[in-house]
């Protein structure tokens, strides 16, 4: 009885650890991604009601001050009223949508090119998110990676 008891306990601890192991592994896009040559940190977070989607925000920059110690701003972007806000804390997407399994659809702003891009594709495969977008007959991609700490 005891040897029997033994080993259905030990196969719900296996079975238990093998679902952590799973849910471990298959995080769904949700964290902290490192963008293209890890310049930054994005967070993708459920948009907070009644907001629907998926939000992202950058949480951190390689280059956090500009070239006289101040934090960096959105200085490029074309609505005046918006230049002075801080690129980290900065929204880059709100309102992305399911488009399928580890698939959505939505747009980004790049500070950077102070540029909104629409109708991105976004694919989630493992740690890597792929955003690839077409304009015409010209596309480009750009992909993520999840990021684990230092």
């Amino acid at each position: 009885m005891t040897y029997i008891r033994l080993a259905i306990g030990a196969g719900a601890l296996a079975t238990l650890m093998s679902i952590g192991a799973t849910s471990a592994q298959d995080q769904g896009i949700l964290g902290i991604w490192s963008t293209k040559q890890n310049k930054s940190r994005v967070e993708i977070v459920n948009c907070a009601p009644p907001k629907q989607g998926l939000c992202g925000t950058i949480v951190w920059i390689s280059q956090p001050n500009d070239a006289k110690g101040k934090p960096q701003t959105d200085r490029g972007n074309p609505n005046p009223a918006l230049k002075n806000r801080p690129i980290i804390g900065l929204p880059l997407f709100e309102g992305w949508r399911e488009a399928g399994r580890n698939k959505w659809k939505g747009s980004v702003y790049n500070p950077e090119e102070a540029q909104t891009y629409n109708n991105l594709d976004i694919t989630l495969a493992g740690d890597r998110l792929t955003l690839k977008g077409c304009v015409a007959i010209f596309c480009d991609s750009e992909t993520w990676n999840r990021y684990r700490g230092p």
